[in-house]
């Protein structure tokens, strides 16, 4: 019997508890009346490679097969994390993010290896180029007044240091209280020698 029940899903890899407490302790640098900013729940807290979308159920198996052989092909590398900014603008921001640094190259080949390997399903890549960024926060509009987001972004914070070994696939249930996400399926990267 088929299953084509359409799941959201997306690539993404998960991050040491140490990025969720930096998240937390940047809170308080936004000036704004409360729930002016959605913050993401520091278990949910990711680095996005890919957001797929509504997946068919079906396909999961074949898109962790695809992912799989995409992954093998790299071997792990190194991330810092430090700095903070804004999608899209600082005078109207919509997104707050921590910034990534290190071997970022190698974070877009990766990425670019996952659409190879996703495009053949039916998932080709964005439109626009792939941005490393870890979404903390989210601004809703309307608001009466924009957050002033100046301190946040001129914080600092110890940088972290990550060895990036896997990458996950995950769903995405959408409820009432935020997102709740369930991993699909782990990818080794090949480990250096």
């Amino acid at each position: 019997m088929s299953n084509n029940r359409l799941i959201r899903t997306f690539v993404a890899i998960e991050l040491p508890s140490a990025v969720g407490n930096t998240a937390l302790s940047l809170h308080s640098t936004v000036e704004a009346r409360p729930k002016v900013v959605k913050w993401v729940k520091l278990k949910n807290i990711h680095l996005t490679l890919k957001f797929i979308g509504e997946t068919p159920q079906d396909l999961i198996p074949d898109i962790n097969s695809a992912l799989g052989k995409a992954v093998k092909s790299h071997h792990d590398f190194s991330l810092t994390i430090k700095g903070t900014g804004v999608f899209p603008k600082k005078e109207r921001p919509r997104i707050l993010w921590l910034s990534t640094d290190g071997d970022v190259d190698h974070l877009f080949e990766l990425v670019k290896n996952i659409n190879r390997a996703l495009d053949p399903l039916g998932f080709p890549a964005e439109e626009r180029e792939f941005s490393s960024h870890i979404t903390i926060g989210r601004i809703r509009y309307p608001q009466k007044i924009t957050p002033d987001v100046t301190t946040f972004l001129n914080s600092e914070y110890e940088p972290i240091q990550l060895t990036v070994e896997k990458v996950s696939l995950f769903q995405s249930d959408l409820v009432p209280g935020g997102p709740i996400y369930s991993i699909l399926g782990v990818h080794q990267l090949t480990p250096k020698q």
